[in-house]
């Protein structure tokens, strides 16, 4: 049986044994949390130094309850954890939170090898557990709570989820999730995922008939095809992901090394997969708190038009800026909406975002909502409203009641309301809005519109789940694996070969013929035609312009042998082997470009594209894709760069060969779908991409093998 096969037992076990029971640890949060959020299974403090704890029967060893241990709350170290819980697997126990660190976070050989026989002991006993390093979980169904925070509000079945890596994140974000008035269904906190995963967590929740949302604070993702094979399954059954993912920065990346043991891949990688199976990632905990007010409530829309009514130009003016800074489109009006909305106010101004100046009439500001509501031009209607804080302004009352019944009894495209700032609620705001239960609240403008802009669903095309195999490629594609098995760590392959390999799959080099000596590369260079590239081939130095092993624009036959000299006085300087010197076509008039295959820790292989040459490392102008991506989607993510402007035709300029260059990513991901378990990176840098009906050329190309991975 798998690890996760219990995972319904640890959402609702028999029975709660708290082993290493004390005042001086959580269990006595525990015990009062199973106590006051109304756990009905038997609660078992063990401790061999007492018999009696809580006014309640201590007992020695988790051999001696009246009835067979179910779930383990481990309140033990390392070493005494991964005894119990062989102990416990013996017994019977089918589920565990395991709180102890020291199973490999840092890195630490020890921890490490500690990881792998935990995970041994829990597969081998089919234990679901969650952690180790970790601060448990709660479930509203079963009242079930290993959670040890004395505030934590009781959960209860319904809409909203939350997964973590981080415990005290954990505990932050369901008191966020309750100032919303909302209720979590389900916290857990997941540590260093040695037991169950976010793959499986998630998995399992997609199953939840009552659920919409799934929020996830993500570290690392430990299995990146089991994760986004849930991803797509809790699409399917109506549930949307809302993540916030650290790894954004290098800085970052090394931070999560040293807190869950794994390395985190970085946010942009996992956005380019994310995306295609319907997950939300946001930059905050404040913004995963506002989708989630919203996506407990309403669908995602249909598109990315989206219309917002006012009674102030100051939020009109407000919420412009806002859409503007972070890419969240207007609808224009339909004539007959204009028509309609100038019957009821004769007076206003209609445009989108529409204000109507003043706090209006219940008729008056139903006949607007309606009339925005019904135009077709409009996929997400948003009110800007505040609530009252106390009793006496009735006429906004009275309209934001009748606006929650008709987003719960007619509305047909989704709406929701946002309050100009957050404000702390005095009890009759709070109140209002308990009583409005079909009409998310949002809040803070620009909180607001940021959310909007994440919640709006990802226009580019889904790439495919794989390229098949070119049978033509077969023969080659088991050379480069056979060469690849024979490697004990990655090696890059000359230039030379970097560029046979990607010719095989369709991304060709300029003309060009390796020599071995000056006068040799003299009479290619005339074959070929002035003016000339040289460089110094050696697997020893992959980046041969940095250690001046390229020289460009050779004109004469004087020029072509004093730099082939050049070069071979310089790769003995090196003390780096020359293993040729390139002669190739010197190709001008392009914009130079950056393909490659970035093997991401969480993900896998991910197709790149960017402005390549010098301007790569000073500008970061890249974007990313899956490997089975298409013609469309590569054009797709050519258009996400700034680098797009260039190619389309900047300034005059004539437009390039942008089909072409989108072939060349297919043909990379074709690569990666065929190869990718044995290519550590690919870096075309640059491609030359030509006018428009000439085609791509790849200047210079670094292929790095490795050994396929057990």
């Amino acid at each position: 049986m798998s690890l996760s096969s219990n995972i319904g037992a640890l959402m609702a076990p028999r029975n709660v044994v708290l082993v290493g029971a004390s005042d001086r640890n959580w269990a006595p949060r525990i015990w009062d949390n199973l106590k006051r959020f109304g756990y009905e299974g038997g609660i078992y403090p063990v401790n061999p130094n007492r018999d009696e704890i809580w006014g309640q029967r201590c007992y020695p060893t988790i051999a001696d309850l009246p009835e067979a241990p179910d779930h383990l709350a481990l309140f033990v170290p390392k070493e005494q954890t991964l005894e119990i819980l062989e102990l416990g697997g013996g017994l019977g126990v089918r589920s565990a939170t395991i709180y102890a660190a020291g199973f490999g976070e840092g890195g630490d050989p020890d921890g490490r090898a500690r990881a792998l026989r935990l995970k041994e002991i829990l597969n081998r006993h089919s234990i679901a557990a969650t952690g180790p390093n970790c601060m448990g979980l709660a479930v509203g169904r079963s009242k079930f709570c290993t959670f040890p925070d004395e505030q934590l509000t009781p959960l209860a079945p319904g809409a909203v989820a939350a997964i973590t890596q981080s415990g005290m994140l954990g505990q932050t974000f369901a008191r966020g999730i309750a100032d919303a008035g909302l209720t979590l269904a389900y916290l857990v906190s997941c540590g260093n995922q040695t037991g169950l995963t976010f793959a499986d967590y998630i998995d399992h929740l997609a199953d939840d008939p009552d659920l919409r949302v799934i929020t996830c604070y993500i570290e690392a993702v430990t299995d990146g095809a089991a994760f986004l094979a849930a991803a797509e399954k809790a699409r399917r059954n109506g549930k949307t992901i809302v993540a916030v993912k650290a790894g954004g920065s290098e800085e970052a990346r090394k931070a999560t090394l040293a807190h869950t043991g794994s390395l985190a891949g970085s946010t942009e990688v996992f956005d380019a997969f994310a995306r295609d199976v319907g997950i939300v990632r946001v930059d905050a905990l404040e913004d995963m708190v506002e989708a989630a007010a919203y996506l407990s409530r309403m669908p995602r829309p249909k598109g990315p038009r989206v219309a917002i009514m006012t009674n102030s130009g100051a939020i009109k003016s407000l919420t412009t800026d806002a859409a503007q800074t972070y890419g969240v489109a207007f609808a224009q009006l339909d004539p007959a909406t204009e028509t309609r909305m100038r019957e009821t106010l004769p007076d206003a101004s209609l445009s989108n975002p529409f204000d109507c100046k003043r706090t209006l009439r219940l008729d008056e500001y139903m006949a607007c909502v309606r009339a925005l509501h019904d135009d077709a031009n409009v996929d997400l209607l948003l009110m800007a409203e505040e609530l009252p804080r106390a009793a006496g302004i009735e006429r906004k009352v009275k309209n934001l009641s009748a606006l929650d019944a008709f987003v719960g009894a007619e509305a047909t495209k989704p709406m929701a309301a946002f309050a100009p700032v957050t404000l702390l609620e005095t009890p009759y705001m709070h109140s209002l809005r308990a009583g409005m239960v079909h009409l998310p609240w949002l809040r803070d403008i620009g909180k607001s519109l940021r959310t909007v802009a994440r919640i709006i669903p990802s226009q580019l095309t889904p790439a495919l789940t794989a390229h098949a195999p070119d049978p033509q490629r077969l023969g080659l594609v088991a050379q480069w694996r056979a060469r690849a098995a024979a490697l004990r760590e990655p090696t890059a392959l000359s230039e030379t070969e970097s560029k046979e390999l990607l010719a095989a799959f369709g991304i060709r080099g300029p003309s060009e013929v390796v020599v071995a000596t000056p006068a040799e590369a003299v009479v290619a260079a005339a074959k070929i035609g002035y003016p000339v590239v040289l460089k110094g081939v050696s697997a020893a130095v992959p980046h041969k312009s940095d250690a001046g092993l390229v020289l460009l624009g050779l004109s004469t036959e004087g020029a072509v042998r004093e730099g082939a000299e050049l070069i071979a006085s310089r790769c003995a300087a090196l003390g780096a082997p020359l293993e040729g010197i390139l002669v190739a076509e010197q190709v001008s008039g392009a914009i130079e470009m950056v393909l490659g295959l970035h093997r991401d820790p969480e993900m896998g292989p991910a197709v790149m594209v960017g402005m390549g040459g010098v301007w790569l490392e000073l500008f970061k102008d890249v974007a990313f894709a899956p490997p089975g991506l298409g013609l469309e989607r590569a054009r797709e993510t050519i258009g996400l760069t700034r680098a797009a402007q260039l190619l389309a035709g900047y300034r005059g300029a004539p437009p390039c060969d942008v089909e072409a260059l989108a072939q060349a990513m297919v043909n990379l991901g074709r690569l990666a779908c065929e190869l990718g378990d044995v290519i550590e990176a690919v870096d075309v840098n640059p491609v030359a991409v030509r006018a428009q009906g000439r085609g791509v050329v790849a200047l210079d190309a670094l292929v790095v093998l490795r050994p396929p991975q057990g």
